[in-house]
């Protein structure tokens, strides 16, 4: 049965990433959608082609279901709050109330207790956030846990002049935010102490780290005060809100049908070079193959297939050059030498193959981009990057898309995002 004929679609959601916990029952790291090429061989290709095919019936307003959104925010720190499942009370803390010894700041003193207070000073320092949120939060109401990015706190909001207009921004991270300084959602922002985005609901018990995490959360649910700007990043049944032309329709379906014909054609088999070579030299040949691609984006450009299959080669003879020279004794340099030259020719005998693999991963990154660029138009703010002195517009953070099973795949132009923060020492998204 082909993909497109399942009256339930493969992805039902569209929500946003931000939590990256290796713990049971928390997010989970997920992967780039064309990243799965990598991961798992043929059946992680053509798992993307079916994602993007979801995604374009969605945009094409010719799902059989209901599609949900969530819109991927740059916030910093991460905040949870809410109910203490075992002791009923309030508490506010980041990602360290998941730690074996869990950080719960109920009080004042427990964030002294529990944070470092570098950059209190001037206001700007994790303390000082966690107490404000104390404070503010919990004047909220209560009956479960949320996880949210911190947008800004008082102080924090700017405003800036561009293209002739009158803004208001806030730089929590990597990006900035802004919108009209008249407009009511600008009102409301500064007049607030802290601004926050929900995302993530813990349910469950007896305790924190018995809960289970949801993807997506109903600020409503938490009623409001006027020190709190609070939203959550939902935005409900986008199927056919924000359609494409009928020449996107086209371009998109086109290149999507071109990499599902282009995986079946290569076939499952063609795909063992991967599981084949990571047997021969090890866990670092899959690595090394994204990390070809993240030199590219380095460079802001992909390439071709070709130039990207070259530069592996060149990068692998490179990196095992170095290894050998570092090793003083002759025997393990002889042993280094010799494994280097099998998988060389290893490489080199899958040349073909490993030039296919990354013309699939382009046709899928051609296809999923201009998907982000639609989905992008449902933001209700302009994001901006810095730009020497000022900002220059750009795209928002992503997006990630589950299915059925509660599988996910990031959306992100990588390009644009991911490559804003190489060099910064934040992840790369």
């Amino acid at each position: 049965m082909r993909f497109i004929e399942i009256s339930k679609p493969l992805v039902t959601r569209v929500i946003n990433e931000s939590l990256l916990l290796e713990a049971d029952g928390k997010n989970t790291h997920m992967e780039h959608l064309e990243d799965n090429i990598f991961n798992k061989g043929y059946q992680g290709a053509k798992e993307a082609v079916d994602y993007l095919y979801s995604l374009h019936q969605m945009l094409e307003g010719s799902a059989k279901g209901a599609f949900d959104m969530t819109v991927k925010w740059d916030g910093s720190p991460a905040i949870v709050a809410g109910k203490d499942p075992a002791t009923g009370k309030f508490f506010v803390g980041t990602k360290g109330v998941f730690a074996g010894k869990a950080k719960l700041n109920f009080t004042d003193e427990d964030i002294d207790n529990y944070h470092a207070d570098r950059g209190d000073k001037d206001g700007s320092g994790l303390r000082i956030k966690l107490k404000n949120c104390l404070k503010h939060l919990s004047k909220l109401n209560w009956d479960t846990v949320a996880q949210g990015d911190m947008m800004f706190q008082k102080g924090d909001i700017k405003e800036l002049n561009h293209d002739g207009e009158a803004l208001i921004y806030f730089k929590p991270n990597t990006l900035a935010y802004a919108l009209p300084k008249d407009s009511e959602l600008a009102q409301e922002m500064l007049s607030a102490d802290l601004g926050i985005v929900w995302h993530t609901e813990y349910a469950g018990g007896p305790t924190l780290a018995d809960t289970t995490a949801t993807f997506g959360f109903d600020s409503n649910r938490l009623g409001s005060t006027s020190s709190v700007w609070q939203t959550d990043a939902n935005i409900k049944d986008v199927s056919g809100t924000v359609t494409m032309t009928a020449k996107e329709s086209a371009e998109v379906l086109a290149t999507i049908k071109a990499a599902d014909t282009y995986t079946k054609q290569i076939s499952k088999d063609v795909f063992n070079w991967l599981e084949k070579g990571n047997d021969l030299v090890g866990k670092d040949f899959l690595q090394q193959l994204k990390a070809t691609v993240n030199n590219k984006i380095r460079a802001g450009d992909f390439g071709s297939p070709e130039s990207l299959a070259k530069e592996f080669v060149v990068k692998w003879i490179d990196k095992s050059t170095k290894e050998i020279d570092k090793v003083k004794m002759q025997k393990t340099k002889d042993a280094k030498t010799d494994s280097m030259v099998k998988t060389v020719a290893f490489i080199k005998q899958h040349a073909k193959e490993i030039t296919a693999v990354y013309d699939l991963y382009l046709m899928l990154i051609k296809a999923k981009l201009v998907i982000i660029d639609k989905l992008g138009k449902l933001q209700s703010t302009q994001t901006f990057a810095a730009d020497g002195e000022g900002f220059k517009a750009t795209s928002g953070e992503g997006f990630v898309a589950i299915d059925r099973i509660g599988n996910a795949l990031k959306l992100v132009d990588r390009m644009e995002f991911s490559r804003l923060n190489f060099g910064t020492g934040k992840p790369t998204g």
